[in-house]
């Protein structure tokens, strides 16, 4: 909230609009403003934050999955009778469908892409490593000043605001020269696309696998700390539709034409199959350009193929 009540450029132009206008958007955001429908506007189970950023992503990564009549769903919008939220007409059920199905496949094509996470796993690498190397005292090839603030774990508004993308992507060409050769491989994989290869993996049944992997990768004088990575998912959109209040998640409400409210998944049952549904998806990532060119020894590289096509075939057979 700092970035609005604070002295920064948002809380001056905000301010165009009243003197408090600042603090009532803060306290929009904390959810403790007066209006709640204002607040369920901003952030609810159908909000504008959510019907803009599945058109938007939708758009810029060129599917189809995120669109979904927005015009539509305003139109059918209205006050909630006990000024608690908003509700949709029951004539716009439909659209409500799409963008329901429309935020679900997005997480699943999109948003939770295997490829999408190897390299949220390779940006997770290069900062814990960057933090790691600070810490013993490592000296950069050049200071990273901008990051320094987050390195020592004291940052302040400003240097917040200021870090960007801009920022980390010059470090990280930079760091692509470094002398540790685990800061300069993450680094040059993000960059390059180089990214990690992954398998499904099921934390019950396989732990013995991630186990000989880690000793195998080990012997190869290969860190696994960095390269061999569980990366885990959740909290996926169809969780979000449970009937009910959820978290402090409430229910979207049908306007029903007798002037009853339904919720939603009482009456659709496109709705109904995915709601209260939560689906845990795990990938192990592992280098598998390392295998492949030859830069771990045959012999392990051998028995690396071994374990990961035994696992491939299980995995088949359980499906």
């Amino acid at each position: 909230m700092a970035i609005i009540t604070g002295n920064t450029e948002v809380r001056t132009v905000l301010e165009r609009a009243g003197v408090h206008f600042p603090e009532k958007v803060a306290a929009v955001i904390n959810k403790t403003y007066q209006n709640q429908t204002l607040v369920k506007l901003i952030s609810s189970q159908i909000d504008a934050d959510r019907m803009d950023y599945l058109l938007r992503d939708a758009y810029y990564t060129g599917v189809s999955y995120g669109n979904f009549d927005m015009e539509r769903i305003m139109r059918v919008m209205r006050p909630s009778p006990d000024g608690n939220g908003v509700i949709i007409k029951a004539s716009g059920m439909h659209a409500v469908e799409d963008y329901i199905v429309s935020r679900y496949q997005m997480y699943q094509q999109v948003y939770f892409h295997p490829v999408s996470r190897s390299a949220e796993v390779l940006l997770w690498k290069i900062l814990e490593r960057a933090q790691n190397l600070h810490e013993r005292g490592y000296h950069f090839i050049q200071t990273p000043v901008q990051l320094l603030p987050f390195l020592n774990r004291d940052v302040s508004l400003e240097e917040y605001i200021t870090l960007d993308d801009t920022v980390l992507m010059y470090f990280f060409s930079v760091w692509q020269y470094e002398e540790d050769a685990i800061l300069s491989d993450l680094c040059s994989r993000f960059l390059n696309r180089r990214l990690l290869q992954y398998i499904n993996y099921d934390s019950k049944v396989d732990a013995e696998l991630y186990l000989k992997l880690k000793g195998l990768l080990e012997q190869a004088d290969i860190d696994p700390e960095y390269y061999l990575v569980i990366d885990s998912t959740s909290d996926l959109p169809y969780d979000l539709y449970e009937p009910g209040d959820v978290a402090g998640r409430s229910p979207i409400q049908l306007l029903m034409p007798n002037g009853e409210l339904h919720e939603l998944s009482t009456e659709s049952p496109i709705v109904e199959a995915i709601a209260g549904k939560r689906r845990i998806d795990i990938k192990l990532y592992y280098p598998l350009d390392f295998i492949e060119s030859g830069r771990i020894n045959a012999a392990i590289s051998e028995e690396i193929v071994s374990l990961i096509h035994a696992h491939s075939l299980k995995e088949h057979k359980r499906y």
